[in-house]
């Protein structure tokens, strides 16, 4: 989110990916409620599944749209600037949206009203402001990956650990038996570096600056519709066994969300090239303000559904996107005026 990096250049399938994205994360909590609340069974929880399936990409691109940035070595960064502005914002956003969303939940409709429930739920924050907490740990990381990056060799060695440590091996610690015995494994190996979103920031900086041939773009896209397709399929069988709708094949350091989020990256940076200039007047608005967007939009999700409108009035094709335009709208009003706020704008949106 434009926010959520130094927001400095005008790179344009950076700035198309940025716009595609927070349309993607309002779609996805649009979607995601009801096929918790459906048995793992029929057509329409089936739907949402793959609805849900295709979406996962958003927050990986996020942070990969960061990387390309923030490891960039054309621009400054240092110690003094991470710690007094970059990282004091996020936590500054993270703790002022905390308390709003603490607030509702406690003292709105159906809350408990107990002071001890809000200063918890201040503190854990409320279920989408974990990105911001996720982005304060990777700058703090930020000179580390930057030293990482500096050789490209090096830079595509960690992102073949994170690939086997991060996405691979998690997914085979479920199996029966043997995934018991890999797990002790892993847990006395216990190869930290390479684990976490920091993986989707260095793949954002190398993705950013290989040429790509035609061909090449044919296997990733092909690679990118393969993880679609194992998300999918995953997801439905895995909640089938277990008789509820489960996550393990949405969660974003998944091997198939991980190949969509990368085919997407590539292809938007194929299709709109890295020059800036004139944007669609929608997307160049989506863009500017992703974060605010990111940050409002559950209030009108909970306000809507308080009101009885959720995505259960069509089937998820047709309601899903509706709905996901509903929020959108005013959320991106709220973003739009709250960024106008001298000094504090920054802060909130």
């Amino acid at each position: 989110m434009r926010g959520a990096n130094d927001g400095s250049g005008r790179i344009r399938y950076l700035e198309m990916l940025r716009a595609i994205a927070i349309v993607a994360v309002v779609a996805l909590h649009a979607a995601i409620t009801e096929w918790h609340e459906l048995p793992p069974q029929g057509a329409r929880w089936e739907t949402l599944a793959w609805i849900n399936s295709a979406l996962r990409f958003c927050v990986p691109v996020f942070f990969m749209i960061s990387g390309a940035l923030l490891l960039d070595p054309a621009r400054p960064l240092t110690l003094r600037s991470l710690w007094r502005r970059r990282i004091p914002r996020l936590l500054v956003a993270f703790a002022s949206w905390s308390l709003l969303y603490a607030i509702v939940e406690v003292y709105g409709p159906g809350g408990s009203g107990d002071p001890a429930e809000l200063l918890r739920r201040f503190f854990t924050g409320h279920f989408h402001l974990w990105f911001l907490l996720a982005l304060t740990g990777l700058y703090m990381v930020l000179p580390l990956l930057r030293a990482i990056v500096r050789e490209t060799t090096t830079a595509w060695y960690f992102v073949a650990l994170a690939g086997a440590f991060t996405f691979v091996f998690p997914m085979l610690e479920r199996l029966p038996v043997a995934g018991e015995v890999l797990s002790e494994v892993l847990g006395t190996v216990r190869v930290e570096l390479v684990l976490g979103y920091s993986v989707y920031f260095v793949l954002g900086y190398l993705l950013s600056r290989v040429e790509l041939r035609r061909a090449q773009l044919g296997w990733i896209a092909m690679a990118g519709a393969l993880g679609l397709l194992a998300t999918g399929v995953g997801t439905s069988l895995v909640s089938r066994a277990e008789g509820g709708s489960d996550e393990a094949f949405f969660g974003f350091l998944t091997p198939g969300v991980g190949l969509v989020s990368v085919a997407i990256f590539c292809l938007a940076r194929a299709h709109w090239g890295e020059a800036g200039g004139a944007m669609p007047r929608l997307a160049a608005v989506l863009d500017a303000n992703s974060l605010g967007i990111y940050l409002v939009h559950p209030l009108f999700q909970r306000l809507y559904r308080e009101l009885g409108l959720t995505t259960e009035f069509a089937p998820p094709l047709l309601s899903v996107p509706v709905l996901a335009v509903l929020v959108l709208i005013p959320s991106l009003a709220v973003a739009a005026l709250l960024r106008r706020i001298p000094r504090a704008g920054r802060y909130l949106a």
